[in-house]
């Protein structure tokens, strides 16, 4: 009975031994083994677009934890931030920053350790705005147990990269809405636009062309700056593409502006006409290579910053070599564009090092640093352009005061220092609106035997006493001119116009006799008085017709004996008919 029992026996021990042989060959199956990730990695891996993310998530197989290197052809990019160890072990981070760059969907899943999983999608759209518009910042999930690791989906991305070199933080830079950074950027979007004021001022009053290219600088300034700090795409609903392309043509548009500016705003005779030459081709390289680079990026590939730099670079040489030779020839102006201009060149060189050299680590977020040279060159250029301005308008007052005091010389009388004729005609029109309606002619009775016996030196000094006599001092209700010769004409307003010509008629035979010592009679003056006040708004009533008349009566007045006044006052327009002139007696 005992050998009975013992075959059963047997076939269970057998049994159980079979059966845990299976369970250890099943636990060490490749089916249920799993790779563990490093801790506190970042890892990432391709894959199609079928691929599901709880078949990437958990397993390290296939994945690379070293360098930033993606499978471009693939549609899908898996992203994994191990919080095991670092930083994030204890307090996790709750965005992460990363470039901008468009993609269709991004998917961002916080694995817990305790088995638990939250999960944020996004669209390029969705991303909020980081400290520039070129870069985009993400809300990451939470979890209410510890996170293990964050992993992240992006679908038909255009740089995975971005994520990997992405920096996660507890508090995102700026806020969802319009922060301290979007009020700073619009205050200096404001600040570059304040000089365009004095430009238009200086333009019209200069109708010199710079201040135009200066005006058009600040423009592109302005929206250089709201552009790339991320003001631009805040209040606007620009694609991204179009916001690229604004960034991007606004500073090469800036950089013409520049280029013109200085072509119209160096003193001329300091830029050679090769010179200008250059520059006129400089604005259209600039142009050439600004369009060519964002509006068809693929001809150039993985070399596009290498060429759109290397000509900035040439275009910077030139343009600090024109400004030098300038400055060595004596320009002013030269100076205020060197110095406004060198702190923007010099951020382009660093980038520019950064794209050759890229072993020396010269990478660096250009966007603030850029801003202030922007502000920079707007006041240094704001100040020239001033300088200019007061430059320009001390040459063209000395110059309208030269124009004056010719304009002055060339309606004075040489030897008497009264008005001339070409004073009065010019002057008359206004004299009479001002109330100037008498007109007194007065000639030099028998003057031409003064000049016959004493010499015409004694004669111009009889002349000059007679100007001297008629001449109004501080009377401002009388104005003397010469007509010609020894003949003068009165122009005189108020009720005793008659009574002050009159005197100053007289006063000429006195003056001669105590200022002239040769003559040894009196020198006494005939004059034809004529009070047009009824018809001075007449069209009839001109200078030539009034003047006509005044002669005619001055030498009625000399055929009735000299020394003597013939006054007439019209009342009618028909009184200007002319009379036949009489001799003089």
């Amino acid at each position: 009975m005992g050998g009975v029992l013992s075959i059963p026996i047997m076939r269970v021990m057998r049994l159980i031994c079979i059966a845990f042989l299976a369970m250890q060959l099943l636990a060490a199956s490749p089916v249920s083994a799993r790779e563990p990730f490093p801790a506190g990695s970042i890892c990432h891996t391709s894959d199609k677009s079928s691929v599901g993310v709880e078949v990437r998530a958990v397993d390290a197989a296939g994945w690379t934890c070293e360098g930033a290197k993606f499978d471009w052809e693939q549609e899908r990019h898996f992203i994994r931030f191990d919080f095991e160890k670092g930083p994030w072990s204890k307090k996790p981070p709750h965005f992460i920053e990363f470039d901008r760059y468009p993609f269709e969907k991004l998917t961002i899943i916080a694995l817990g350790s305790d088995g638990g999983h939250a999960t944020r999608v996004y669209t390029f759209r969705d991303t909020q705005l980081g400290t520039s518009s070129l870069k985009s910042l993400a809300e990451l999930p939470r979890l209410d147990e510890p996170t293990e690791a964050m992993v992240m989906v992006l679908d038909n991305g255009n740089w995975p990269e971005a994520l990997v070199e992405g920096e996660l933080v507890v508090e995102p830079s700026v806020r969802a809405t319009a922060g301290v950074i979007h009020l700073f950027a619009a205050l200096l979007c404001g600040l570059f636009l304040a000089p365009m004021i004095f430009d238009f001022v200086f333009f019209r009053a200069l109708r010199e062309n710079f201040p135009l290219f200066h005006a058009a600088f600040c423009i592109m300034a302005s929206l250089q700056t709201a552009a790339v700090s991320g003001l631009l795409p805040l209040v606007s609903g620009l694609s991204f593409e179009a916001e690229l392309i604004i960034t991007y043509l606004s500073l090469d548009l800036m950089v013409i502006a520049t280029f013109l500016f200085a072509l119209n705003f160096v003193e001329p005779l300091h830029l050679t006409r090769g010179h200008r030459k250059i520059l006129v081709g400089m604005v259209a390289l600039t142009l050439l290579n600004g369009l060519s680079t964002t509006l068809f990026p693929e001809a150039f590939g993985l070399w596009i910053d290498h060429v759109y730099f290397g000509v900035f670079l040439i275009l910077l040489a030139a343009y600090f070599a024109i400004l030098g030779q300038a400055r060595r020839h004596g320009s002013k102006m030269a100076p205020y564009l060197i110095l406004g201009f060198a702190p923007l060149a010099s951020i382009v060189v660093i980038q520019a090092i950064s794209v050759y050299l890229p072993v020396l680590g010269l990478e660096f977020d250009e966007t603030w640093p850029q801003n202030f040279a922007l502000l920079f060159e707007v006041v240094a250029t704001a100040l020239a352009v001033a300088e200019r301005f007061m430059t320009l308008r001390r040459e063209r007052d000395k110059a309208l005061m030269a124009a004056r005091d010719l304009e002055v010389l060339s309606e004075l009388d040489d030897l008497t220092g009264l008005l001339n004729r070409r004073a009065l005609e010019a002057r008359y029109a206004d004299l009479v609106r001002q109330g100037f309606h008498a007109m007194a002619v007065v000639d030099l009775d028998q003057f031409k035997a003064i000049n016959d016996k004493l010499g015409h030196p004694v004669g111009d000094r009889v002349i000059r006493s007679a100007a001297w006599a008629l001449s109004p001092g501080d009377e401002e209700d009388l104005i003397a001119f010469r007509i010609g010769g020894e003949e003068f004409l009165l122009l005189l307003r108020g009720k005793d116009a008659a009574q002050k010509a009159e005197g100053r008629r007289k006063a000429v035979t006195a003056r001669i006799m105590a200022e002239v010592d040769e003559v040894q009679f009196p020198v006494t003056a005939s004059m034809g008085y004529l009070d047009f006040k009824a018809i001075a708004a007449e069209p009839e009533a001109n200078f030539e017709t009034l003047y006509a008349q005044g002669d005619r009566l001055l030498y009625a007045a000399k055929c009735a004996g000299r020394n003597r006044t013939h006054s007439e006052t019209l009342g009618e327009v028909e009184a200007l008919a002319e009379h036949p002139r009489p001799a003089a007696a």
